[in-house]
């Protein structure tokens, strides 16, 4: 059994149940534990998501996530111990981060960056994503 951490795409897609992708992040969740697999969503990942789904509260004007459900379910992951905290080793893991923005010319995020580099250490496993150009980098593993 391995944990798989989810990317920002899928938690934002469990939390908002609007939200385009919240279909097939429930299926994904679903096959991850079905192969034996546990879920795992890491604190810079949780807050990532957290931000977009603020910023969509308050920008859109309709399909409004239920910001108040939103937080109680976060609450309810911290609650359960749920939530990995890492973010302790971005100090260690920075240069490294920084080096695979830069080798993606920028096309990869800070926590996109943060996430290939934590599995690159050993910190993480393999990691649930829709995001395309996070899935089809060199040496990482996400769950298919």
């Amino acid at each position: 059994m391995a944990d798989v951490a989810l990317d920002a795409n899928v938690v934002v897609g469990l939390l908002d149940k609007e939200d385009s992708l919240n279909a097939r992040a429930r299926e994904l969740v679903r096959r991850i534990r079905y192969a034996g697999d546990e879920p795992q969503t890491l604190d810079f990942v949780a807050a990532e998501a957290v931000s977009v789904l603020c910023r969509r509260a308050t920008e859109r004007k309709r399909n409004i996530p239920d910001l108040v459900e939103i937080l109680a379910e976060v609450r309810r992951w911290y609650d359960a111990q749920e939530i990995e905290f890492v973010q302790q080793e971005f100090q260690k893991l920075y240069p490294g981060i920084l080096g695979v923005i830069e080798s993606s010319g920028g096309k990869l995020n800070f926590n996109d960056a943060a996430l290939i580099v934590l599995q690159q250490q050993g910190f993480i496993d393999e990691v649930a994503t829709f995001d395309v150009l996070l899935a089809s980098q060199p040496g990482f593993r996400t769950f298919a």
